[in-house]
């Protein structure tokens, strides 16, 4: 495999396998002596990764005295089933969150903002430090989060200007299969998803689409893509 750095990327449906494939490949890297940095995108990268760090750091500051509050009684319901009814202003104050976090017109407007974010992280951690990138999830993912049913202009338009990384994965499953393993969305919510996906992955040509129903074929196509794109 080439000495230079990296970006390997993964995408796909809630409970693809994605997680557990980068665990894999990060130790098989770093076994061969490749010194490998994963990104959770979701995580670290963008605006709304940041309005989460500090949304959680001040959750934090107000729970300490509050023991676990109402976090054990929502536990239980799937994310899928939407936040519990609240009245009043923290139901108002619910709304408008779940609002603004899924609105479609502002993501687009920030995807520019987030992309630049990660050309920075990228350029230091593949081309400063020569490291293997991988990263769980993708721009690819939140294309599918900004896709209309039926209206592509936009996916295409931000596809565009979004620079392929060195192997692009996704990690195809079934919307059953999807809800089976993590029942955080409903299987209705996720046959869109996957529709998306299955629009998306062809307009990225440097694109490898893995089925993932058995994770040691998953393992073995992906060491044999990565052997042939990256020329191991």
């Amino acid at each position: 495999m080439s000495r230079r750095g990296l970006v390997i990327t993964f995408s796909g449906l809630d409970g693809a396998g994605k997680s557990t494939l980068i665990d894999w490949l990060e130790g098989e890297l770093e076994r061969r002596h490749r010194p490998v940095t994963v990104l959770r995108m979701a995580d670290g990268v963008g605006v709304y990764a940041g309005l989460r760090v500090a949304r959680d750091s001040v959750q934090r500051l107000f729970s300490r005295g509050n023991g676990e509050g109402n976090a054990g009684k929502n536990a239980e319901r799937p994310r899928w089933a939407g936040p519990a009814p609240a009245g009043g202003l923290v139901g108002l104050a619910h709304r408008v969150r779940h609002a603004i976090l899924w609105n479609k017109t502002l993501r687009r407007a920030l995807y520019p903002f987030d992309l630049l974010v990660f050309l920075v992280i990228r350029f230091y951690v593949a081309t400063v430090r020569g490291r293997v990138l991988l990263t769980d999830r993708y721009f690819y993912d939140t294309l599918v989060d900004v896709a209309d049913e039926g209206r592509w202009f936009w996916v295409r338009l931000l596809q565009r200007f979004t620079p392929a990384p060195d192997l692009p994965v996704f990690l195809d499953v079934s919307p059953e299969e999807s809800y089976a393993r993590k029942g955080e969305y409903s299987v209705d919510y996720l046959a869109r998803r996957s529709t998306a996906y299955r629009h998306i992955a062809p307009l990225v040509p440097s694109a490898v689409v893995l089925p993932n129903t058995n994770l040691d074929d998953t393992r073995r196509a992906l060491a044999r893509a990565i052997s042939e794109r990256l020329k191991a």
